[in-house]
């Protein structure tokens, strides 16, 4: 099966070579661990590889997303960024493309629609879902949400792109999407005597074999390394 690169140092290593091409793939952690950094360093990758690239902003606004990326010297206008708007009014969302709003409230179907549309028109080979929590909190029970989000993995899968889904996870918070998505890598974060250490975790991966031990990370000013050859707790 053809493998794609992450472009996150020590990462590939750990999936014996990358992800599995054209499937969605769950990256799950707390706050501010870097979930959004991996991504963006995945879509940067392709970049550099001659394939486009497709951020879906359902939470960070698109000049946010430039500044905070910016400390890592990443040109991210080559991807294209589709951001949702929130009318604090009404309480209802909305999607917009280069400042036009193209379906007039957010919900999975509208987004699906939207997506097919944009992916038809720029024929990404990489593509970013961040975050897959805001997704989850349109549904009042989680059966209507696992249904729906089964119904987005599919489409993803049909989509023709590799595409890595983000989502906030507290401890060890087993969360439904994990089942859903052709893998899982794991941003955690342990106190150890009143340090915090981060380590990145691979749960599962269909269809390829993986690293099982949790491993060292850190951000640098390149973006995330992994020390694949590390344990997060040294004997």
């Amino acid at each position: 099966m053809e493998k794609v690169k992450t472009g996150v140092k020590g990462l590939d290593e750990m999936l014996g070579g990358g992800f599995i091409k054209n499937r969605p793939y769950l990256i799950a952690g707390g706050p501010g661990i870097g979930k959004t950094i991996l991504c963006v360093q995945f879509l940067m990758q392709g970049v550099e590889e001659g394939e486009g690239g497709l951020y879906i902003a359902l939470e960070e606004q698109t000049e946010q997303l430039k500044e905070d990326m910016r400390v890592f010297e990443w040109d991210i206008d080559k991807i294209h960024i589709v951001e949702t708007m929130q009318d604090v009014g009404s309480g209802t969302w909305t999607l917009s493309t280069s400042g036009i709003v193209s379906s007039p409230k957010f919900n999975l179907k509208n987004l699906m629609e939207s997506l097919r549309d944009t992916i038809n028109k720029h024929k990404p080979q990489r593509m970013v879902i961040d975050s897959l929590t805001s997704i989850k909190m349109l549904y009042d029970n989680k059966t209507d949400a696992r249904r729906e989000i089964l119904g987005f993995m599919n489409f993803l899968l049909a989509s023709g792109c590799t595409t890595l889904l983000t989502s906030e996870q507290l401890g060890e918070e087993i969360l439904m999407e994990e089942f859903l998505s052709s893998g899982v890598v794991r941003l955690n974060a342990i106190e150890n005597q009143g340090e915090r250490i981060t380590g990145v975790s691979i749960v599962k991966m269909r269809g390829s074999g993986f690293d099982k031990h949790m491993r060292p990370m850190k951000i640098t000013d390149d973006g995330i390394q992994i020390f694949p050859n590390e344990s997060v707790f040294s004997p």
